[in-house]
């Protein structure tokens, strides 16, 4: 499926054993009727950021691991974030 990045929510995940940087990229299907116009996470409802932020907090608890938010950015992050890791 062809799908557009739009954005990345950067974190540093704590556990015993240290940090490590795991960030968050978000994607949408590039002709999805309902998120076609997203272009930037950023322009989600505040709410809708916090309710992703509860989710990572809430899975990774499961592991015993600690979130630390670094802050939303935009597409243009996204595409370098996934440029990075496909090398």
């Amino acid at each position: 499926m062809k799908c557009k990045p739009i954005g990345v929510l950067e974190v540093v995940q704590s556990s015993k054993d240290g940090n490590e940087r795991n960030d968050r990229v978000f994607v949408v299907p590039d002709r999805s009727p309902f998120e076609g116009d997203l272009q930037d996470i950023r322009r989600l409802p505040a709410r809708a950021i916090q309710e992703l932020e509860k989710f990572f907090e809430a899975t990774d608890a499961l592991e015993t691991k600690k979130l630390k938010f670094q802050g939303w950015r935009g597409s243009a992050k996204a595409i370098k974030t996934i440029k990075k890791l496909a090398i």
